[in-house]
C-alpha cells in the first residue's frame, strides 16, 4: 500500500483494510477492470503497467493514461452510481490489490487527512484527461505521435533507449490517429534522424526536435 492515498492511516485502519482486501495476478492482456460493470472494490496497484482505455464503438478506443506501481485508482462512478466508465488491461505481468469500495468509503469518511489525498489522486486524474483532450483538439498528428514517446520515455519507461511493451494498436489508441498514420510518422521521424526504431526498442535521437514538434503541434 505505497499509494501517498494510504500514507494516513493508523494501525487500525491498515489492519481493516488488510482484511478487507484481495491480492490479484493478472497476464499481458487480461481485463483487470471492465467498463459497464459494478465497482465492487478500489485498487492499488504495485507491479506491472496497465492502460485505462475508454472504450468507443467498434473498436475505436482511446488510452487516457497508464497505471504503474503506487498508483492507485478509482475511477470515475465513485461518487455517483458504483460503477465502471473505464477499461483497464494488463499490458505487463500486473499484481494489483482490490479492497471493498464499502470499507475504503467509510475510512475516507472517518478520516480527513485521507479523503484528502483520495481526492488530490482524482484531481490529477482528471487534469491529465484535460491535456490529453487538449492535445487532440490542438495538435496535428505529428504533434500527437511526438508528445507520446516523449510521455512513454519520460513518465512511463523513465530511460531514454527503451522497448515499448506497449503495441502499435496501443500507440495509436493513445493518439487518436490511425495505425497506418502513426506508422507512417514513426518512419518520418526516423528517415529525419530524430528517432531510432527496431521493432519495440526506441532511441530518441534528437529530444529537442521532437519536444519542439510535439509543442508546435
Amino acid at each position: 500500500m505505497a499509494s501517498p492515498v494510504f500514507c494516513f492511516l493508523n494501525h487500525q485502519e491498515v489492519a481493516k483494510i488488510d482484511s478487507n482486501r484481495i491480492e490479484v495476478s493478472f497476464d499481458p492482456g487480461d481485463t483487470i477492470m471492465k467498463s459497464g460493470t459494478p465497482k465492487t472494490h478500489v485498487m492499488s496497484f504495485y507491479h506491472g503497467l496497465a492502460k485505462v482505455t475508454l472504450e468507443g464503438k467498434g473498436d475505436k478506443n482511446f488510452i487516457l493514461d497508464f497505471i504503474r506501481p503506487q498508483s492507485f485508482f478509482s475511477g470515475p462512478g465513485f461518487f455517483f452510481d458504483s460503477k465502471h466508465y473505464l477499461t483497464i488491461t494488463a499490458v505487463e505481468p500486473c499484481k494489483v490489490c482490490l479492497i471493498d469500495i464499502d470499507v475504503f468509503f467509510q475510512l475516507m469518511k472517518d478520516n480527513f487527512e485521507m479523503a484528502f489525498a483520495f481526492m488530490e489522486n482524482s484531481n490529477k486524474f482528471i487534469l491529465n484527461l484535460i491535456h490529453k483532450m487538449e492535445s487532440l483538439l490542438i495538435k496535428h498528428h505529428h504533434g500527437r505521435v511526438a508528445e507520446a514517446l516523449l510521455y512513454l520515455r519520460t513518465e512511463i519507461y523513465k530511460s531514454n533507449p527503451f522497448t515499448m511493451s506497449i503495441s502499435k494498436k496501443d500507440l495509436s489508441d493513445m493518439t487518436a490517429l490511425p495505425k497506418e498514420s502513426v506508422s507512417r510518422i514513426l518512419q518520418e521521424f526516423r528517415n529525419d534522424g530524430i528517432i531510432s526504431m527496431n521493432d519495440n526498442n526506441v532511441h530518441i535521437l534528437k529530444e529537442e526536435s521532437l519536444t519542439q514538434i510535439s509543442q508546435n503541434g
